[in-house]
């Protein structure tokens, strides 16, 4: 009796390239939300806030559907536009509980 080995597929470890931007562009938009926090100037914010997370998450969707890649970079690229999107939200709907006039 022979003992037979099944043949094991190698996943590929090429990324995607639409995975890759999403990221960057992820990360860009956060760097952009922070040197704006930090330093108290408006850089860009439009384009930080709604935009680039939105064409980053677009990106992300795009490379999950790739065949035979690494979506890892997608899913972190979905991952933080998720997160500024939510951290927009959270910012907007705790500042409204502010009240200035009691």
């Amino acid at each position: 009796m022979e003992l037979v080995l099944k043949k094991q597929r190698i996943r590929s470890t090429k990324n995607t390239w639409t995975g890759l931007v999403s990221f960057l562009l992820s990360l860009v938009a956060l760097t952009g939300i922070n040197l704006g926090l930090i330093f108290e100037v408006d850089i860009f914010p439009e384009l930080v806030f709604t935009k680039i997370p939105f064409i980053s998450l677009l990106l992300g969707i795009i490379g999950l559907f790739t065949r035979n890649r690494s979506r890892a970079f997608a899913i972190i690229g979905i991952s933080l536009s998720v997160f500024i999107f939510v951290f927009f939200i959270m910012m907007f709907g705790l500042a409204w509980t502010i009240n200035p006039k009691p």
